[in-house]
């Protein structure tokens, strides 16, 4: 099996179990050449685009999701992971820009960012997410050229993995960027986080492999793509999970332990553990601003 990303005939096949597939029908498979993670067999672009419009949300969260009162409970729990965001990025914006999130979700990203730029857009494929969006303000339509308009800033979060095409989509949103000075956030999983590696977990392995991610980057591979799509791009280390979470992550086998042990570790040491892992490439997402001008 030859690299869907790079074209190597480098490859091994991951032994795990995907989340949400009960057969073996996907395999995993490393490439170790340009470091990519991916999944083949994969969706059709027509397929993708409806599981995204309702089975994806199915898959992933409680059945009643799509009622009025969980999209509100989900949008404001997401609102503290919008605020870390654009403490990330709020050296890159000011007032005049015009952004464009795509992939918003319930929008709680641009709905916490709208006071401190010009304008702001989004796209989504699940038209309850969308509709949501529509009763915030939001301009939100299903994909980037739908707007007929070009954008100072483009984010992607947790998006980028979900892409079939990812170099030819990159490709394709140097048409949404407004000009030389426009730049490109991307957010995406890390393949090196020391849950899959180091600590070796295969509960957390069956849980990180999951349907929706087709891809599974680390730095070598981001950079592939960027390089391949003609940008200058730069890629910072993040660390979104703390010790709590693995610790929990080795004790029960399952997630849910973020902040589980505060009352045992003090922010000093949290704060150690996290800067470790930034600084030996152990982190669990990378976070890359890439710019138009190469």
């Amino acid at each position: 099996m030859n690299c869907l990303l790079c074209g190597s005939e480098k490859t091994t096949i991951v032994d795990t179990k995907i989340r949400n597939v009960k057969t073996d029908s996907i395999k995993v498979y490393i490439c170790k050449k340009c470091g990519v993670h991916f999944l083949n067999p994969r969706l059709t672009e027509e397929e993708l685009e409806e599981y995204y419009n309702g089975e994806y949300r199915k898959e992933y969260t409680e059945k009643e999701y799509y009622s009025r009162e969980k999209l509100e409970e989900f949008f404001k729990k997401s609102l503290p992971e919008a605020t870390v965001r654009i403490n990330r990025v709020k050296q890159y914006i000011n007032k005049e820009d015009e952004i464009l999130e795509i992939g918003c979700s319930s929008g709680y990203f641009l709905y916490d960012i709208r006071n401190k730029v010009k304008t702001v857009y989004g796209t989504e494929w699940d038209e309850n997410n969308l509709r949501y969006c529509k009763e915030l303000g939001i301009n939100v339509a299903k994909n980037p050229p739908d707007f007929h308009k070009k954008f100072d800033k483009i984010f992607l979060f947790h998006v980028l993995e979900h892409i079939k095409n990812p170099i030819s989509f990159m490709k394709s949103l140097k048409e949404q960027m407004k000009d030389d000075n426009s730049m490109i956030f991307i957010e995406v999983p890390n393949n090196q986080d020391i849950l899959l590696n180091e600590y070796d977990i295969p509960e957390f392995k069956s849980f990180y492999y999951q349907s929706a991610h087709l891809w599974y980057f680390n730095t070598t591979s981001l950079s592939y793509v960027l390089n391949e799509a003609g940008y200058e791009f730069e890629i910072h280390n993040i660390q979104r999970y703390d010790i709590s979470n693995h610790l929990y992550w080795l004790k029960h086998r399952n997630p849910g332990g973020q902040e589980y042990f505060n009352e045992i570790f003090n922010d000093e040491l949290k704060k150690s553990y996290v800067d470790n892992l930034i600084n030996t490439n152990r982190n669990d997402t990378l976070f890359a601003i890439a710019y138009k001008n190469k």
